[in-house]
Formats: structure tokens, sequence, C-alpha cells
């Protein structure tokens, strides 16, 4: 019951956000749509905000549950609900700071690539700390070019972008991004560029 009553929360926020802005609803506003009192609201939530959070959370989750093979197919099935879903999109978009858009994009990418079977992201090094890095990299990137895609109006070229991340990625899908330990790497033993 608990979580019916969460996703009925979030099902109406997620309405509202269609045709405003989240800085712009109230708890009154979801309770009267979810047909819920607020007491209930704030049994399960403490504001709007972490109402969102767990919509995005719940989201997340479900994505990282599809059947898609990869985690590129997952993020593209994502782009095309904000596509379907634009106003709520951009609703979302304009009512967050960039810090806590970035925060959750930036988790939600790395749930993303994290989440892939490690067997078929042969390319990433043994070493975890290079691992750690490697995500990060690649987790930054993506959520930086979707942040841009919002900001730009989400054109069609975000697709040829992902497309682009997955292929660099699996470059070659038995060799790892980062050299093995003790490769040069064209550098001197001073550590300096060989010419």
């Amino acid at each position: 019951m608990a979580n019916a009553t969460k996703h009925a929360l979030a099902g109406a926020l997620l309405e509202l956000l269609n045709t405003t802005t989240l800085d712009n609803i109230t708890v009154k506003d979801i309770v009267e749509r979810a047909q819920v009192s607020r007491q209930t609201f704030y049994y399960h939530f403490g504001d709007v905000y972490q109402l969102l959070d767990w919509a995005f959370q719940r989201a997340i989750r479900e994505l990282g549950e599809m059947p898609e093979e990869n985690w590129r197919d997952r993020l593209l099935m994502a782009v095309e609900f904000l596509r379907a879903n634009r106003a709520l999109a951009m609703n979302v978009y304009h009512s967050l700071g960039m810090e806590h858009l970035a925060r959750g994009l930036e988790a939600a990418v790395r749930d993303l690539l994290g989440a892939a079977p490690k067997d078929a992201m042969k390319w990433l090094p043994a070493d975890p700390e290079d691992q750690e890095f490697l995500l990060s990299f690649f987790s930054y990137g993506v959520m930086g070019i979707i942040i841009r895609w919002l900001d730009d109006g989400m054109p069609e070229k975000l697709d040829h972008m992902i497309n682009e991340i997955y292929a660099l990625m699996h470059h070659g899908e038995d060799t790892p991004l980062l050299p093995e330990p003790g490769y040069s790497g064209g550098m001197k033993e001073d550590g300096r560029e060989k010419l």
C-alpha cells in the first residue's frame, strides 16, 4: 500500500510537470491530483523535491531493469521518453538548479554504466582505481552531453553523440582504454614525451 501511494504521488507530480514548472507546484496540487491527504504526503516525503528525487531514482532503477543488452540502448530509451514528454523534461530542467540536475544525471549515468556486466565491458582495466577513473570520465561526458542537449532544446543529434561515446568506449572490446601498469605509452623514463 505504501509503495502504491508513493507511485500515485509521483504520477501526480509528473502529470503536473507537463504543464507547470516544479517551483510552481505545491504539495496541495499534488495531493489533490493523487487524491490523498497532506498527512499522507508528509508521511512519505519531506517536500516536493524529495518526491521528485524518489521518482527520478525509481525511473533509473526501472531503466536498469529493462531487457536491453547495453547501457546505450537503455539511455536511448530514456532519451525517447524525454522527447515524448518534452514539456515535462523542460519544466524539470528549468526548475532545478544546475548543481542538483548535474548530480542527479551523473548518478543516473554512472548507475547505467556501472550496471553493465563486466564481461561486456572488457575494455575496463583490471585496476579498480582505473575503472573508477574511466567510469567517472564517461559518466561526466555523457552527463555533459545530456545537459547541453537540454540546454539546446533537445535537438535530434543526441542519439548520434551517444552512439559515438558508446563506440569510443567499446573501441576494441578486448583492448583496455588505459594501458597496463609499466607501459610507458610514448614517454621517456623521466616522464617527458618521446618525440
